[in-house]
C-alpha cells in the first residue's frame, strides 16, 4: 500500500506541475501582502517581518508535502464498491490506507523537491531557531492529520457521500491551521479556538518553533501526543462501528 501511494503521486505529472505553480504563486504573494502590511513595522506580534516571511513560505511548504489525499481515495472506493477488496486483505483496513497515505506523502516529497529552491527565492527562510524541535512537532503533526482524514473519511460508510463534509473539513483545518495568518495574529474568541483545535499542530506550531516564535516544545509536544493518543482511540471506535455498515456497491 506504501508503494502503491507513493507510485500515485508520481503518475500525473502535469497535476505535479500545476500544484508547484500554485505552490510558488500563493508564497509570492502571501510575501507581497504581507510586506505591504507591516510597512515600516519593526515587528507585530512579536514576529519580525523577516521571521513572519520565514514562518509562512515554511507554513505553505508543509501544507503541500503533508497535504493528504487520503479522503478522497476512501470516497472512491467505497462509492465503486472496490472497498471490498481492501477489507478483503490480511492487514487491518486503517493501517492500509495509513501506509497508502504515508507514501503518497513520500512520493509528494520527492516531486516538491526540485520547486523548493524556487519557493525559498520568492519567499524567505532562515536558519532555524530548533531545528530538531521543529521536525519532532512536524512528525507528530503530520500524524494527526493523516488520522484526522481517516476520520472524515470513515463518515463515508454511512453517508456514501464526503465531498461536502471534505470541503468544510479542508477549509476549516487551512485556516485554523495558520498558512495564511499565524495564529498570533488571531483575535480575541478566534484566537482561544484555534489554541483548542488540534489543527494548529499541523502548520503553526512546527513553523513557530522553526523561527523561534515558540521555544519550549515540551508544551506542544506533549499535547500533540495527547491528541494522537485520543483520535487513535476515537478512530479504533468508529472504525468497529463504521465496518457493520459496509454497503458494496458498483462493479
Amino acid at each position: 500500500m506504501t508503494r502503491i501511494g507513493f507510485r500515485l503521486a508520481l503518475a500525473y505529472r502535469s497535476n505535479i506541475i500545476m500544484t508547484c505553480v500554485a505552490l510558488v504563486a500563493q508564497v509570492f504573494l502571501l510575501r507581497m501582502i504581507w510586506t505591504s502590511v507591516y510597512g515600516s513595522r519593526p515587528a507585530a506580534a512579536g514576529l519580525t517581518l523577516e521571521a513572519l516571511l520565514a514562518y509562512l513560505t515554511l507554513a505553505n511548504l508543509q501544507a503541500f508535502a503533508t497535504h493528504t489525499i487520503v479522503s478522497s481515495t476512501i470516497h472512491h472506493r467505497i462509492r465503486t464498491g472496490m472497498v471490498f477488496f481492501d477489507l478483503a486483505r490480511p492487514i487491518g483496513y486503517l493501517r492500509q490506507m495509513a501506509a497508502f497515505q504515508i507514501g503518497n506523502t513520500l512520493g509528494g516529497l520527492l516531486m516538491l523537491a526540485p520547486v523548493i529552491p524556487v519557493v525559498l527565492l520568492v519567499g524567505s527562510i532562515t536558519v532555524p531557531v530548533n531545528g530538531p524541535g521543529y521536525v519532532i512537532t512536524l512528525v507528530l503533526g503530520y500524524v494527526i492529520a493523516v488520522q484526522l482524514a481517516l476520520l472524515i473519511s470513515l463518515i463515508g460508510f454511512w453517508t456514501m457521500e464526503i465531498g461536502a463534509i471534505s470541503l468544510l473539513y479542508r477549509l476549516v483545518s487551512q485556516f485554523f491551521a495558520g498558512t495564511m495568518v499565524p495564529l498570533a495574529f488571531f483575535p480575541g474568541v478566534l484566537g482561544e479556538v484555534a489554541e483548542i483545535l488540534p489543527f494548529k499542530y499541523m502548520g503553526y506550531v512546527p513553523a513557530a518553533v522553526y523561527v523561534g516564535h515558540i521555544s519550549d516544545i515540551a508544551g506542544p509536544v506533549v499535547v500533540e501526543l495527547a491528541w494522537i493518543t485520543g483520535l487513535w482511540a476515537l478512530l479504533v471506535l468508529t472504525w468497529s462501528r463504521a465496518h457493520r455498515r459496509v454497503v458494496v456497491q458498483g462493479g
